[in-house]
């Protein structure tokens, strides 16, 4: 999928509320959280042409990494976190005699995605989507929404995509609405079989993820890069998250976390490792993944990592990758 559509799937409905709200200005320590607004029930942009599929497609249920939080919030400005970032076990599959998508949200009983509504340009196949889950095998729609890209033949990847979701969760300890979001990565896995085991290979990925003290209300991007030697098993690389947005001029650096401890053998579908952390020399951090496509074509990962700004800001980054192979 292209940048720009993943930009959307993270920023778009965040901006419409932040213009309808006034939001803005400021820094990004002092911009009041506004959640992303439910779509209208019901409603669908006739405009918009809908896709053949909301998601990528496979007959085997999709490898999923979720990272996700539950926070209160007054409505005014305070956002309080109750629990996470923290890894969040997900499900997700397509069922093509039904041409839908059931999916495990965390926090929510297990659905099938509906009552979808689509983005994009008027006339022109949908770029996005933004659905409810059902409950269970019923009718009945779950307070919560998951918004996906539409995977299109040209994008940048193929075999990996990501989403989000944010609902209702009920209200917290101190009767403020709580809500429950967190983003996720999806792929078809590498079969063992198929995985490279001579060689080395370079990978560029895209970053997803969220500030604990701002949530998805700003999300947080980037790239990470990341290095193979299949045959020796080894891996190392950087990621550099970065909030840059435009609309509402606020613009965050992170700094670059260079890898450490990283475990890869060869063979392995799978790795992991850690970050030397900016200006927290003996934080604890992680990263997991995973390869996906055929020949370890692309790959998905999800990390936890302490942050520590120049201005003394302090928090969480948690989110995705989302990689492809670029040479050797």
């Amino acid at each position: 999928m292209r940048v720009q559509h993943l930009r959307w799937l993270l920023v778009g409905a965040t901006a419409v509320a932040l213009c309808a709200c006034g939001g803005g200005g400021g820094g990004v320590e002092s911009t009041p959280f506004v959640p992303p607004p439910p779509p209208p029930p019901g409603e669908t942009g006739s405009s918009v042409l809908p896709p053949e599929h909301l998601g990528l497609v496979s007959s085997e249920p999709f490898a999923i990494l979720g990272v996700g939080d539950q926070y209160t919030s007054d409505s005014e400005s305070s956002r309080t976190v109750l629990s996470g970032p923290a890894a969040r076990d997900m499900q997700f599959r397509y069922d093509a005699a039904t041409n839908t998508y059931q999916i495990a949200v965390p926090d929510y009983a297990p659905g099938t995605l509906a009552n979808t509504q689509y983005n994009g340009a008027a006339g022109e196949v949908a770029t996005s989507s933004i659905s409810q889950v059902t409950d269970g095998t019923s009718s009945t729609l779950q307070p919560v929404h998951v918004f996906l890209p539409v995977p299109k033949a040209g994008d940048t990847y193929t075999y990996t995509s990501l989403g989000y979701w944010y609902g209702d969760a009920g209200t917290g300890p101190n009767g403020d609405a709580a809500f429950s979001e967190g983003i996720f990565a999806y792929g078809i896995p590498t079969a063992a079989s198929s995985m490279p085991i001579t060689g080395s290979a370079s990978y560029a990925a895209s970053i997803f993820a969220m500030d604990s003290a701002i949530g998805l209300a700003f999300p947080v991007l980037g790239d990470a890069q990341l290095s193979f030697d299949f045959g020796a098993g080894t891996l190392s690389g950087s990621m550099h998250p970065q909030i840059a947005d435009d609309f509402d001029g606020i613009f965050v650096d992170y700094g670059v976390y260079n890898f450490k401890d990283t475990i890869y053998s060869t063979g392995s579908t799978t790795f992991s490792g850690k970050f030397d952390v900016p200006n927290l020399p003996s934080a604890d951090s992680s990263f997991d993944g995973q390869f996906t496509g055929p020949s370890a074509a692309e790959l998905m990962a999800r990390f936890f990592t302490p942050f520590h700004l120049s201005d003394g800001r302090e928090g969480t980054l948690s989110g995705v990758w989302i990689g492809k192979k670029t040479g050797p």
